[in-house]
């Protein structure tokens, strides 16, 4: 007997939900690890950027005799109209450019501006044309340069819109020059807009640890004992004058800018001088213009002074914090 058969041609309404909603339920079992799998790379890649640059700083050791300056600022440096400090606030990423293979770049930029009793003023505020808000800012040439090798990925500082930059850090300052105070300044520039734009200095996520507070230390034997650590202004730390051990000295850390999720400001490579450690790490909701800080979940990446790199955990205490960031009080912690 023959039988008619049905072609069916389309899914019914309940088949396409069935379908849609596993599709739904696998994308959400998927995400996180395709999340995960993203910053372990970016992790990586982040740790990879804080040897390279420890390395650098080595190799300018080795051909100077002394480890690169936490930033510089000249006695003999001049005020300028705008500027707030003497020049030529000149960073440690900018002075091992050369190590960095970027040697084109630092060729861009007079050499009075790595010469620490020139009398040059702030790189930031050196160079016509200037910009027209009212601040005066004329960033010297190579100076907007981008490098991969100074941001982490998971942050990326130069896609970060913000109303600024930090363009030099001065621990154990009052804002007047005279170092030694138990302060922190920090000079900061407007974005760049219009004709300017394409001037406006690169970014980094990376900057030097300058130990407690940078070269100030407090009263001798104090509680609160402040251990002066690698990259303070106007440093010209040895190798050998690390005597806790390279490993067990901070060299290089992670920072957002500030403040918060607001993100008001990032921080320009050309300036990124020592960071201190006296007011402890803080996490992305609550990073600090003065702290270290990171997009990663709970730690934020330090290498040390052997160019090996850790995770810190943001909770870590202040006081095993400050020993680790100093390079020679005699107080060694194991990092895990």
């Amino acid at each position: 007997m023959y039988r008619p058969t049905r072609n069916r041609s389309a899914f019914t309404l309940i088949e396409l939900l069935v379908v849609i909603a596993i599709i739904a339920i696998l994308i959400g079992l998927l995400l996180p690890a395709v999340q995960k799998v993203r910053e372990a790379a970016a992790r990586s890649s982040c740790t990879n950027n804080l040897h390279q640059i420890v390395i650098a700083t080595m190799n300018y050791e080795s051909a100077n005799g002394y480890l690169p300056p936490g930033g510089v600022i000249s006695p003999n440096g001049s005020y300028g109209t705008f500027s707030a400090y003497k020049g030529p606030m000149s960073s440690t990423l900018a002075y091992i450019l050369p190590y960095m293979e970027q040697t084109p770049t630092f060729n861009l930029i007079p050499q009075i501006y790595f010469q620490d009793s020139s009398a040059a003023v702030a790189w930031a505020y050196s160079t016509p044309p200037y910009s027209s808000d009212g601040n005066q800012t004329g960033p010297l040439p190579g100076s907007q340069a981008i490098f991969k090798s100074y941001t982490c990925p998971s942050d990326d500082a130069n896609s970060v819109h913000t109303s600024g930059m930090a363009d030099f850090y001065a621990p154990g300052d009052d804002c007047s020059g005279s170092f030694g105070k138990p302060n922190m300044c920090m000079d900061y520039i407007y974005d760049l807009t219009g004709s300017m734009a394409p001037r406006q200095p690169g970014a980094t996520n990376y900057v030097g640890c300058a130990g407690g507070l940078g070269s100030y230390t407090g009263a001798q034997g104090a509680p609160n004992y402040l251990y002066p650590g690698i990259y303070y202004v106007n440093s010209k730390v040895k190798l050998t004058d690390i005597s806790d051990g390279t490993s067990n000295t901070l060299a290089f850390g992670e920072t957002l800018g500030g403040n918060g999720i607001s993100r008001d400001f990032h921080t320009a490579w050309f300036g990124a001088s020592g960071m201190p450690v006296a007011w402890g790490l803080q996490s992305y909701t609550t990073s600090q213009w003065y702290t270290f800080s990171s997009r990663h979940t709970n730690i934020i990446n330090f290498a040390m002074g052997d160019g090996s790199v850790r995770g810190v955990t943001i909770s870590m205490d202040k006081f095993t914090l400050r020993a680790a960031a100093g390079r020679s009080d005699g107080l060694v912690f194991t990092m895990n």
